[in-house]
């Protein structure tokens, strides 16, 4: 019997369970997929907005804010690449200088400061951002705006809240859900018994919904593709938005912490079955589109093109509601990364607390073991360490300079990596040039030997993607 069931291990599940984690109750997290962060969480832009575009007044507008606020203090307690490069809306005409101002506007009714979002221009401009199109004349700049690794954002949430006492359960669908007092939540691996339920399932919240309660949103899959471009060169310092449509934000260039550029997304309303596929018309409309605010992208320099989903409502604002200890937190789509703490925050404070009693943990402990990260080490931090552990000095990818160390690491720790993507989610080999090509057989053998599972058992990602069928010559 728990106290608490979280349906769906993303960004929003995994920072609810952490915050549930601080109190003296029992919470499950169960997660479809076998690994966590594997839907939106996984293939996003990666942006900590500011909060400048939604709605003054939605809890869009609200729960951004907030949470930009607290992702400094989260970031140092779990040891999540934060990178703070503030960001530009940027303008070519004056119908678009006019949408800069309102935007503006918009940001300091929802909370920003007047030095958190100004209007620039072009002198200014061209001092930060070099590679700027000539048509850019003047920019929004937004002086909060960061970018992290939302799967980390996850990862780490829910190692913290394991190591608190919270449990966690991969490849667990829900199949139905009775109430009888309790809530019972029928799974493939059992059913489940638990005072409040916290639908946190992303594109699959309307189906869960529906379990339980009539028909009250429609959520529909948002596909958004996106091209990487390799980390030797640099393309922009901060984040380049450009002037937002009635279509969404637009093709935005974001820097990424390990130097790599991110060029996307599209977005375009899709089926399930085709959200997180790729297509030329797609990826076309990208490189045309980033010509507007960026000049000289060198397309030859892409080592990636993915394709994610969000998780869209026909509220056009988050979901977030209880009836009968049901609590919904759907359609939280972007800026639902952002929001996601602050999300947690009110989820645990204002409703679950005025459900059950909560009784802060005494020993409960904010802070995730740090992650040796081989390449940010000095020289004699490293040679320290490789006297400590050898493993560390064994480097298997040389694109990131990952180290077999930090691999095992990756797998032992709670919500460890049991695939080659988990692997490559949380220390990165596959991520550089080669995308794995040299560094994912090493990859293999490590997890097999340390998960104690035949070669032929290590999957690429999905249960089903075995990458070796047998031995040869037998």
């Amino acid at each position: 019997m728990y106290d608490v069931i979280i349906i769906g291990a993303g960004i929003s599940g995994a920072t609810i369970a952490r915050e549930l984690s601080k109190y003296n109750i029992r919470t499950l997290i169960l997660e479809k997929e076998n690994d966590v962060a594997m839907e939106a969480t996984l293939a996003n832009s990666a942006i900590v907005h500011s909060g400048h575009n939604p709605d003054p007044g939605t809890l869009k507008a609200k729960f951004n804010v907030m949470g930009n606020k607290m992702y400094k203090k989260m970031s140092d307690e779990l040891d999540i690449p934060l990178l703070e490069c503030g960001g530009m809306v940027v303008s070519t005409n004056e119908t678009q200088n006019q949408i800069l101002s309102d935007l503006r506007n918009r940001a300091l009714a929802n909370g920003l400061s007047p030095d958190e979002a100004k209007i620039i221009d072009r002198f200014e401009i061209l001092k930060l951002e070099p590679n700027i199109s000539d048509s850019v004349k003047s920019a929004l700049f937004l002086k909060t705006t960061m970018v992290t690794f939302p799967w980390e954002v996850a990862i780490a949430n829910i190692e913290n809240a394991m190591n608190n006492g919270v449990e966690l359960m991969l490849n667990t669908k829900v199949l139905s859900i009775g109430y009888s007092n309790r809530y019972n939540v029928k799974t493939g691996k059992g059913t489940f018994e638990a005072s409040i339920v916290i639908n946190a399932s992303g594109v699959n919240a309307q189906e869960i919904n529906e379990m339980v309660n009539k028909s009250s949103f429609k959520i529909s899959p948002r596909r958004g593709e996106y091209f990487v471009l390799d980390n030797d060169i640099t393309v922009v310092n901060s984040v380049i938005y450009p002037t937002p449509t009635d279509k969404g934000k637009g093709v935005i260039a974001t820097p990424q912490v390990h130097g790599n550029t991110l060029l996307g997304p599209t977005s375009m309303n899709v089926d399930f079955d085709n959200m997180t596929k790729t297509s030329y018309e797609g990826l076309d409309y990208i490189k045309e589109s980033i010509k507007e605010t960026i000049k000289d992208i060198p397309f030859n320099k892409i080592i990636r093109s993915f394709s994610g989903s969000r998780a869209s409502s026909d509220v056009g604002d988050f979901i977030i509601d209880e009836n009968n200890k049901f609590i919904n937190v759907a359609g939280i789509d972007s800026p639902g990364l952002t929001a996601a703490p602050a999300v947690a925050k009110y989820v645990v404070e204002e409703m679950v607390a005025n459900l059950i009693q909560l009784k802060p943990k005494k020993d409960w402990n904010p802070k995730r073991r740090k992650v040796i990260r081989l390449n940010e080490l000095s020289k004699p931090e490293r040679e320290e360490l490789f006297k400590s552990d050898s493993r560390y000095a064994n480097v298997i990818c040389r694109c990131e300079n990952i180290s077999e160390g930090e691999v095992i690491d990756s797998i032992k720790r709670n919500c460890g990596a049991t695939t080659i993507t988990g692997v490559k989610m949380r220390a990165r080999p596959g991520a550089g040039r080669c995308q794995g090509g040299v560094c994912q057989p090493e990859v293999l053998k490590i997890l097999s030997r340390e998960l104690n599972i035949k070669p032929t058992e290590v999957v690429y990602k999905q249960q089903g993607t075995n990458i070796l069928v047998s031995r040869t010559k037998e």
